[in-house]
């Protein structure tokens, strides 16, 4: 009995000592772990030491976007006030990409350096994003740069950090525009050698790019943004005037884009409202797809960025690669531009290269280029007899599918286009069929015009139904060739 309690005592006493033995402290309560450090932020137990440096993608940042030498000045508690009373466009607008809302700040956060934002009380659901960037081109050989460059956090009223391993340009994305204005403080940040159109002065910005530091900056006009690269724009700088190239892009925009759509800043029907925020490009070492593509932002490479600074070229519509990419952000694949074989993808992207040229009373020069050679054979197809094997589809060439459109506008008016986008905006409803679209693009071309373009369809090979020739019945049958005009 006294043995088998002294072994009951020593065996618990073991027991309990081999619990003790490997009990540790693992900083945790209640599954969370606990800040070493007191946080003030509410943002969790995070370093926000702005002195402190995460070098990691030194490497990766040094290739591109490129450091920053600690002799250009870090700068603290800088007052950004941002202009938040912008429209938004109707959904019935109808087009392939409107333009987001990223504010430009003319502040730049350097690689790995902490930005500290400080928010007022009343801005919930606003983003903060480092970078302008926003390729990932991870997968692609060789690669140029890292993969994906861009850092984004939404922030809160009060003081919020954010890191990104590579830099770049700071913006602050509201979550929906209002009738306001605010003031942010953004600290360790430099300054970006920034163009604004009617606030900077084009000489001394010159110089202001000469001595900055700062790798990335922007050129800002009120309906267009271009995001440049200082290396390459340093060898342009006596080449253009900043005040006028951006003057000439704003014009573009509205002129070109806009209006030719029936859009406008205050129409007196909410469905034609223009795009509120400008058309972004972002000029980059490496992109996702081809030479340019399209979006918010569009991208392309740094060898393009002659293309958005020679005004004598924009007026001539020899700026083909800027007016081709943002056409297709203002594409209307649910209402006209048809897909499929016979498709205009490609192709009705590019006739605002046509409608910038003749505002100037000119054509674009690539009609006249000897090796591609488009215009020719695609009037010699036209001009074919009419038959039942004669598709659009068999015009392979997505240049020579721009043939008939610029016929109709040669012959008929560059208002034409207006006419037909206007009504596409008003429809009730979306096509997802492309028989309905080239139905809806022959009866409203027929109405503007003031004749049956049946004709002129068939020898394109553009076949409308029984039903659309209806609609048009009432109209005289057109009697002019006009496939056979020369757009030259």
């Amino acid at each position: 009995m006294k043995i088998s309690l002294i072994r009951s005592v020593v065996g618990l006493t073991l027991l309990l000592t081999i619990q003790t033995a490997c009990k540790k402290d693992y900083n945790y309560k209640d599954g969370y772990d606990t800040p070493l450090v007191t946080d003030t932020t509410g943002v969790g137990g995070i370093d926000t030491s702005l002195s402190k440096i995460d070098s990691s993608g030194f490497a990766d940042a040094r290739k591109f976007p490129g450091l920053i030498s600690v002799v250009e000045p870090r700068l603290y508690n800088v007052p950004v006030t941002l202009n938040l009373d912008f429209k938004l466009a109707s959904p019935n607008i109808r087009i392939s990409v409107v333009p987001g809302a990223w504010l430009s700040t003319g502040y730049y956060a350097a690689p790995g350096e902490l930005l500290k934002v400080v928010v007022p009380e009343g801005m919930e659901g606003m983003a903060v994003q480092i970078g302008s960037h926003t390729d990932d081109v991870n997968g692609k050989l060789p690669q140029l740069r890292a993969g994906v460059i861009t850092t984004r956090n939404v922030v809160l009223p009060g003081v919020n950090y954010i890191r990104n391993i590579y830099g770049g340009l700071v913006y602050m994305i509201p979550a929906l525009p209002s009738k306001k204005t605010v003031t942010i403080m953004l600290s360790n940040v430099c300054k970006a050698p920034d163009f604004v159109l009617g606030e900077t002065d084009p000489v001394a910005w010159k110089d202001q790019v000469r001595r900055s530091q700062v790798p990335v900056l922007e050129l800002r006009g009120k309906r267009f943004i271009l995001t440049a690269y200082r290396k390459v724009l340093l060898g342009l700088l006596d080449k253009f005037d900043a005040a006028a190239v951006m003057s000439k892009w704003d014009e573009v925009i509205e002129k070109d884009y806009h209006e030719w759509y029936g859009l406008s800043d205050n129409p007196a029907d909410p469905v034609d409202q223009a795009p509120g925020t400008p058309q972004r490009f972002v000029l980059d070492i490496q992109i996702s797809l081809g030479s340019g593509h399209n979006g918010y932002p569009c991208m392309a490479y740094l060898d393009w960025h002659s293309d958005f600074l020679d005004i004598a070229e924009i007026n001539r519509g020899a700026s083909w690669g800027p007016f081709h990419e943002i056409g297709h952000n203002f594409q209307m694949g649910s209402m006209w531009s048809w897909s499929g074989a016979d498709g205009l993808g490609e192709t009705s992207n590019n006739l605002f290269v046509f409608k910038i040229a003749e505002r100037f009373g000119t054509k674009p020069p690539r009609i006249y280029d000897e090796e591609q050679n488009f215009v020719q054979p695609a009037l010699d197809w036209a001009a074919k007899d009419v038959g039942s094997g004669k598709h659009f589809s068999n015009v392979t060439d997505v240049f020579q599918r721009l043939v008939p459109f610029v016929q109709l506008f040669q012959r008929y008016g560059y208002g034409m286009m207006g006419y037909i986008c206007k009504e596409a905006r008003h429809e009730q409803r979306i096509s997802y069929i492309n028989e309905v679209k080239k139905n809806f693009f022959f009866v409203k071309a027929s109405r503007y015009a003031g004749v049956n373009l049946k004709p002129f369809f068939d020898h394109w090979g553009i076949a409308v139904s029984s039903s659309a020739e209806e609609d048009v019945a009432d109209l005289p049958e057109l009697t002019e060739e006009v496939w056979k005009n020369d757009i030259r």
